[in-house]
C-alpha cells in the first residue's frame, strides 16, 4: 500500500510539472507577444504621426516649418460683418476618441496681410479673434491658451471681420504650442493663411503629403502626415499602393488594404491621417522623392446631392 500511495505521488508531481511547463510556455508567448506590440506602438508614436492636436482651418505642421499654406473659406455674415470660427482640439480631428493624453498650452499668433502686397487697409483695428482687436500693424496674440486632458476639448475663435476689408486681407493664423507641450503633440504646430476674397466654389477634394514641405526625403521618414483638403459635402475615397499602410487609427482600429471611403459635411475644409512604410512592400517600390510617393495616393470625391 505503501508502494502504490508513492507511485501515486509520483505521478502527481509529474503532471503537475508539465502544467506549470505549459503555463510558463504560455505565459513566455504572451509576454513577447505583449512586448512586440509595445515596440510597435512606441515606433509609430516616434514617427511623429497620429497627433492628437487638430483645427477645423489649421493644417498640422513642423515646428520648424515655414511654408504655411493658404486655404479660401467662405464667410457667413451681415451687412456689417463677416465672421466665421476657427476651432483648436486635442485630438486627431474628425475622431474626438483620440484625444491627447496630456494637456496642451499655446498661443495663437494672428496677422492680417494686406490682399495687394503693400500696406494694410484703414480699419484693421476693426478686426478680431476671440473678441479681442487687431492692432494697428495687424498683430494679434492670444497667450495662455489651454486643452486639459481627461476628454474631447475644443477651443472656438471667433473671427469678425468688416465687410468693407473681407476682399483686401488674409490672416494668417498659428497655434503654435509652447515649450512644455512641444512633445505632446509631436513638435508639430497648427498654421494656415486664411483669404476670403471671392471666387467660384469647385466642390472638390485633394490631398498631399503634408512631410514634403520640409527638407527631408521620404525615406527619413517610418510614416507620413496626409491632409485631404477642398470644399463641399459628399464622399471622399482615397486609393494608395501596396507599398503604404493607412493608420488604423482613422478607420477605429479597422485594416483597410487598399482604399477607404468616408463623409464630409460643407463645414469640414480639412482631414488629415496618416501613412505607414509597408515593410514587405517598400524597399522593392524605392520611391525616393515626394513627387513619386504623391503619386502613389489617389483622391476621389463625389459630391453630395439634395433630395427634393
Amino acid at each position: 500500500m505503501e508502494f502504490k500511495k508513492g507511485k501515486w505521488i509520483s505521478k502527481a508531481a509529474a503532471i503537475l510539472l508539465l502544467v506549470g511547463a505549459i503555463l510558463l510556455a504560455i505565459y513566455g508567448s504572451f509576454a513577447a507577444y505583449t512586448n512586440f506590440n509595445s515596440v510597435k506602438r512606441v515606433v509609430s508614436t516616434g514617427t511623429q504621426s497620429d497627433t492628437m492636436f487638430g483645427s477645423n482651418y489649421l493644417s498640422l505642421m513642423n515646428l520648424s516649418d515655414t511654408s504655411i499654406p493658404v486655404k479660401r473659406i467662405s464667410l457667413a455674415g451681415n451687412d456689417d460683418n463677416y465672421t466665421f470660427t476657427v476651432q483648436v482640439c486635442n485630438y486627431v480631428w474628425g475622431d474626438e476618441s483620440l484625444y491627447n493624453p496630456r494637456s496642451i498650452s499655446y498661443t495663437m499668433i494672428a496677422e492680417l496681410i494686406s490682399m495687394d502686397g503693400g500696406p494694410l487697409p484703414e480699419g484693421c483695428q476693426d478686426i478680431k479673434m476671440g473678441g479681442t482687436s487687431f492692432s494697428a500693424d495687424g498683430k494679434c496674440n492670444l497667450g495662455n491658451q489651454t486643452l486639459d486632458t481627461g476628454d474631447a476639448k475644443t477651443n472656438e475663435y471667433k473671427i469678425e471681420i468688416p465687410t468693407s476689408l473681407k476682399d483686401k486681407i488674409k490672416i494668417k493664423i498659428i497655434a503654435a504650442p509652447e515649450k512644455s507641450s512641444e512633445e505632446a503633440v509631436n513638435f508639430q504646430k497648427l498654421a494656415a493663411i486664411l483669404s476670403f476674397a471671392d471666387y467660384e466654389v469647385n466642390k472638390n477634394w485633394t490631398g498631399h503629403f503634408i512631410d514634403s514641405k520640409t527638407d527631408r526625403e521620404p525615406d527619413d521618414y517610418d510614416a507620413f502626415n496626409y491632409e485631404i483638403s477642398g470644399n463641399g459635402a459628399g464622399t471622399v475615397t482615397v486609393t494608395w499602393n501596396e507599398s503604404l499602410l493607412l493608420s488604423k487609427w482613422v478607420t477605429n482600429d479597422k485594416q483597410q488594404k487598399d482604399s477607404y471611403t468616408f463623409s464630409v459635411e460643407g463645414s469640414t475644409t480639412a482631414i488629415q491621417f496618416q501613412f505607414y512604410k509597408n515593410p514587405e512592400k517598400w524597399s522593392a517600390s524605392a520611391q525616393k522623392d515626394w513627387e513619386a510617393l504623391e503619386k502613389l495616393v489617389t483622391v476621389e470625391f463625389k459630391e453630395k446631392t439634395e433630395t427634393k
